[in-house]
């Protein structure tokens, strides 16, 4: 007994040990496989750093080549190669920042290298801008520094500071993996040596349970032929009274069937009874139907007739207003055509003069010229087409399609568009909503007419003062309006009241312009089914008042 008891306690000492050694197999195992893959991990962060810190010098190369190209071609094409440089470098330098940075890299040297290359950036759109200014002399002074080289030597530094610390990384990573490996050999061993042991003492016990389990199945198998002859014994006994219940269950079976068919013949009559009944409730259902569809028919009828009132004042009033409308886009139309044939026939009849000197031209060079003289007028003519299709797209759209408006958000999203001209001219640009804050109207109609106003107030400020604008809305018999004030040149009405708002009208030569802008901000206005009138004196300023709809 004292040796069996020891076998077993001695079994269950191995069995702990070895599940023990399993599971700190397994954790090793799991720890390895981190280490490769934190390894891996760190292989890849470390090659990602060295491709991305070659693509500096890269994209750098990149911009360098596509200046000099631009400074021989001055091609769009090359010069989209330089600035698509310019985010690049940007989205290189946040990778590797972040990348270095999560590995404790010394940042002044990468700091030093975003310096130095955005230095060279600057000089690089100082040079675009002398190219563009036509300054080939100090374009070529510049280029003869090559301040491209200092960066270059500040890259090759960083370059190498970079490849030293990701080679060293990847040195204590494998190192680490090599660790660990041994780790998990030893265990092995260990594993080995105390599993064989156990397995032998197993053995040992399984030969012993053999035996028992043969001698506990001879005793088995007395005791089944004894079983045997008891259950031949209940089974006639079982025999015998399955008889006599199958005796009672027939009998049982046809009184069953007796109830039924009597049950069926009851739910037959009930049937009879419940489609009499439905049959009753379906014609009543069907008059009352009948009833109230020639009740809802008369009162449709008289709803139609008010309707048909309603629509034919409706439609006369519509009728009328069209008219009015077509009278006036003919008068407008009458202008447009004759605008358009003005200012298309200059342009064309320059493209067919220039053609035919192009003919008769055998000269080279004079060749050259006249096609340049051709592409301008082209372009004459192009600018042009463009304005004619702005001023076509602008349509009357339904009150459906608009949308609440705040108007100090759309002034202030114009003066944003305008930050540079209110800044070099020192405009000061007042508003007031607080009568009206909002508008019910079509977005892109109204900033345009903002805009216009805003601009030309801007454009055509006074010399003699400091240039004020304000903007302020009010609410007028139903209606809302937008005041535009400003103290600038004005226009002589006595002389220009007529053509104010006409296509290509201008007033002051002493500025850019096309003569464009009040006649968009007229036709939007008139879209939105509002009116513009206009106070100008050229000693004091202008003064435009739109007055829209309210819609509530």
């Amino acid at each position: 007994m004292t040796s069996n008891r020891f076998e077993k306690y001695a079994i269950h000492a191995l069995m702990i040990s070895i599940a023990g050694l399993l599971l700190l197999n397994i954790f090793l195992i799991y720890r390895n496989s981190r280490v490769i893959e934190l390894n891996k991990q760190l292989q890849e962060e470390a090659e990602k750093i060295k491709v991305n810190t070659l693509d500096i010098i890269r994209t750098i190369h990149q911009i360098d080549m596509g200046l000099r190209a631009y400074a021989l071609i001055e091609s769009p094409v090359q010069y989209k190669v330089v600035t698509d440089g310019y985010p690049r470098l940007d989205t290189i330098f946040v990778n590797l920042r972040r990348s270095l940075s999560r590995q404790d890299f010394p940042m002044h040297s990468l700091q030093s290298l975003e310096d130095s290359t955005y230095q060279y950036l600057d000089t690089v759109n100082a040079m675009i801008d002398m190219l563009h200014a036509k300054n080939l002399e100090g374009f070529k002074n510049v280029l003869r520094k090559d301040l491209g080289y200092f960066t270059y030597k500040h890259y090759l530094r960083f370059s190498a500071e970079v490849t030293s610390f990701e080679d060293n990384i990847a040195t204590n990573a494998k190192a680490r993996y090599n660790r660990a490996l041994e780790n998990s050999y030893w265990l092995q061993i260990a594993l080995f040596l105390i599993t064989v042991p156990a397995l032998m003492m197993m053995m040992r016990l399984f030969d012993r349970n053999v035996k028992i389990s043969r001698m506990l199945g001879e005793a088995e198998r007395a005791a089944i032929n004894s079983l045997a002859s008891q259950k031949e014994d209940l089974e006639r006994q079982v025999a015998a009274r399955t008889n006599d219940i199958v005796e009672q269950n027939r009998e049982i079976i046809a009184q069953n069937e007796e109830i039924r068919q009597h049950n069926e013949q009851i739910m037959l009559h009930q049937k009879e009874i419940d489609r009499q009944r439905i049959d009753v409730l379906d014609k009543n259902e069907r008059l009352q139907e009948a009833y109230e569809t020639i009740e809802r028919q008369n009162l449709i009828i008289q709803q139609k007739n008010r309707e048909l009132m309603a629509e034919v004042d409706h439609q006369t009033q519509y009728l009328r207003m069209k008219n009015q409308e077509l009278a006036e886009q003919n008068a407008r139309l009458e202008q447009f055509a004759y605008i358009i044939s003005h200012n298309l026939r200059a342009p064309m009849a320059r493209l067919v003069g220039l053609a035919s000197v192009l003919r008769k031209s055998g000269d080279e060079e004079e060749k050259s010229d006249i096609i340049d003289l051709m592409v301008r007028s082209t372009a004459d003519f192009d600018e042009v087409f463009r304005d004619l299709s702005m001023i076509l797209s602008i349509q009357k759209l339904s009150p459906a399609v608009y949308t609440t408006i705040p108007l100090d958000q759309v002034t202030q999203k114009v003066m944003n568009q305008l930050s540079s001209e209110i800044r070099d001219t020192s405009v000061e640009v007042k508003t007031d909503f607080s009568e009206v804050p909002l508008l019910h109207s079509l977005p892109q109609y109204v900033e345009s007419i903002f805009f216009n106003l805003i601009s030309n107030s801007i454009k055509y400020r006074s010399p003699d003062r400091s240039p004020i604008i304000n903007v302020r809305s009010r609410r007028d018999n139903g209606s809302t309006q937008i005041i535009f004030s400003d103290n600038g040149l004005g226009i002589d009405l006595n002389r220009h009241r007529d053509t104010v708002f006409n296509l290509y009208k201008r007033f002051h030569f002493h500025v850019e312009g096309k003569g464009l802008g009040l006649y968009l901000v007229r036709t939007q206005v008139e879209a939105l089914g509002g009116t513009i009138r206009i106070e100008s004196d050229p000693k004091i300023g202008s003064i435009f008042t739109i007055s829209l709809q309210h819609y509530d």
